[in-house]
């Protein structure tokens, strides 16, 4: 039964999905919307699944399709979509699907609708399934049947549809007797593990918000009236004053070292960079130069995580991450609303995110961000993820050797410097102090995604 479940799954993928690499809890502007059974329905209330348009690096034509959840389903390259039937999607080219834990679930190749070429299909632990082979959309060669635990189960042989031939067991002959490896199987699982961090990351922001946690602010003097918070346009709105007029709530620099709390010394001992460095030249994203990294503080790694991974560290005042922010030369700002009391309170330079349309917009030359997301009450947050772009690759891989000497390691082993941003990094030993959290720390670089900068994003596992 198993192995028939198998041959129907791959046998009829015409569209399946995948999730943006994208974390926030925002649906794109522009996305198609599925129901359950794959028919087009009409808004996000009604959906299993939404679609998102896309070219690959080649500038083939594809789409990821997501749970409506946030998770990546299947990324997928095509002639045409149906938005009203996606069994009439025509599919060309290379399509994955993934388990809602990030798995790959299925590889499938096609040529005009039909599939045509290798197929593969996974369990839920990550062990093959079947390997089928198809030509012209019919089973033709030799295909493996495998059980849960990684045994070789049966090996049949098709010819333009039909069975030839089936034997217990047998002999893959896709596997390398050298590497002892289906290099086809692991082509198409290279980004697995970094799949499965960022899913993980949705689901853990989606039970945050579903438990609707309420922070504890220990301010007895804090009111709703003096916290009330909103956005306008760009700027935080408090009273009258922006986001470029708030000052320290621990008042002027006049005031004696004694008095300084951890996050106005840590401000006080970054220095602005020169302002002459600053342009107003057309937009434009490099991807790095050491000539113009000195124009700009480089992101702490240490004290940010930190900030995320100790309870002490993790509530903070709208004023705090201001003036941290701005010494980062991150002058401006917007909050945006999540789920319930979630709100992610985010400072950019010469950058900015579109809330209507739901993306990322470069305003000018060598754009970066920080973003701080948690449960807020009044302009007090507790933070649960910090999220970073910045257009350097230079600074990409200086946050991540900074995470290294603080004793990360990349997830699989691999060598983050040749993975083109693309890696996960995680502690190497488990935190055993009470009151502190592992940290896992995503790098993603999509042509398509975040307007082609580098997204760092940091999570509490």
């Amino acid at each position: 039964m198993k192995r028939l479940y198998f041959i129907i799954l791959l046998s009829t993928l015409f569209t399946v999905a995948t999730a943006q690499r994208v974390t926030r809890t925002y649906i794109p502007h522009g996305a198609f919307f599925y129901n359950s059974q794959w028919q087009g329905v009409p808004n996000a209330s009604k959906a299993s699944y939404y679609r998102v348009l896309a070219l690959d690096d080649k500038g083939q034509k594809m789409f990821y399709d997501y749970y409506i959840t946030g998770q990546l389903q299947a990324e997928k390259h095509y002639i045409s979509i149906n938005r009203q039937n996606d069994k009439y999607t025509v599919l060309n080219g290379v399509c994955r699907t993934f388990h809602k834990s990030g798995r790959v679930e299925s590889v499938l190749q096609y040529k005009n609708g039909k599939a045509n070429g290798r197929a593969l299909s996974f369990f839920p632990n990550g062990n093959i399934g079947m390997k089928l082979s198809y030509r012209n959309g019919l089973l033709d060669g030799p295909c493996y049947t495998y059980t849960e635990g990684g045994r070789l189960e049966y090996t049949t042989i098709w010819r333009n549809g039909t069975k030839v031939n089936e034997i217990k067991g047998g002999k893959d002959h896709y596997i390398n007797k050298n590497t002892n490896e289906d290099e086809f199987c692991e082509h198409y699982r290279h980004d697995e593990a970094l799949l499965m961090a960022q899913s993980k990351s949705i689901s853990k922001a989606r039970g945050n918000n579903d438990k609707q946690k309420i922070v504890e602010v220990k301010d007895t003097k804090t009111t709703k009236e003096n916290l009330k918070m909103d956005y306008k346009g760009s700027q935080i709105v408090q009273g009258t004053a922006t986001t470029d007029d708030v000052k320290s709530s621990k008042g002027t620099k006049k005031e004696s070292s004694i008095n300084l709390t951890k996050e106005d010394r840590y401000v006080a001992n970054i220095k602005y960079p020169d302002s002459s460095a600053e342009k107003t030249e057309p937009v434009k994203v490099e991807k790095s130069s050491k000539r113009n990294s000195t124009q700009v503080r480089m992101f702490n790694f240490p004290y940010l995580l930190s900030m995320l991974s100790n309870d002490n560290e993790r509530v903070k005042s709208l004023d705090v991450l201001t003036d941290i922010s701005r010494k980062f030369q991150l002058n401006t700002s917007q909050i945006i609303d999540g789920f319930g009391a979630q709100k992610e309170f985010i400072y950019h330079h010469n950058m900015s995110y579109d809330v209507q349309n739901s993306n990322d917009k470069i305003t000018g030359n060598n754009p970066r961000q920080i973003g701080y997301f948690g449960t807020a009450l009044g302009k007090m947050l507790t933070i649960e993820r910090i999220n970073i772009f910045t257009w350097s690759e230079e600074e990409m891989y200086h946050i991540a050797q900074e995470a290294i000497n603080a004793g990360y390691k990349p997830l699989g082993g691999l060598d983050y410097q040749s993975t083109n941003g693309n890696f996960v990094l995680e502690p190497k030993a488990n935190s055993t102090n009470y009151g502190e959290h592992e940290v896992v720390v995503t790098f993603t670089h999509q042509p398509n995604l975040y307007a082609g900068l580098y997204h760092i994003q940091m999570d509490i596992r």
